[in-house]
């Protein structure tokens, strides 16, 4: 994870921003106590989608479930996703 300084990133911000969507790394922005954080579109696009999840009681009771099944080795190979 990079870190700079508001000044830092303002003389470089072409360079930040490339490297953040080059390498899908945060980039942390400081300024005195407090700071920012600058993240690619995809990954707070998935950010998103896993808050969403996480709002959703279903999809966790769900998620709780497979994550015991998995633990239990009561796995199954899918080879064609269709066929579910």
């Amino acid at each position: 994870m990079q870190v700079t300084t508001i000044s830092g990133f303002r003389a470089n911000i072409k360079q930040f921003y490339d490297n953040v969507l080059l390498t899908e790394e945060p980039l942390i922005i400081t300024k005195g106590d407090t700071g920012a954080v600058l993240i690619s579109l995809r990954e707070y696009n998935s950010m998103q989608r896993s808050l969403e999840l996480l709002k959703n009681s279903s999809a966790m009771r769900d998620l709780r479930e497979a994550a015991l099944q998995m633990k239990a080795g009561e796995l199954i190979e899918v080879t064609d996703i269709d066929a579910l």
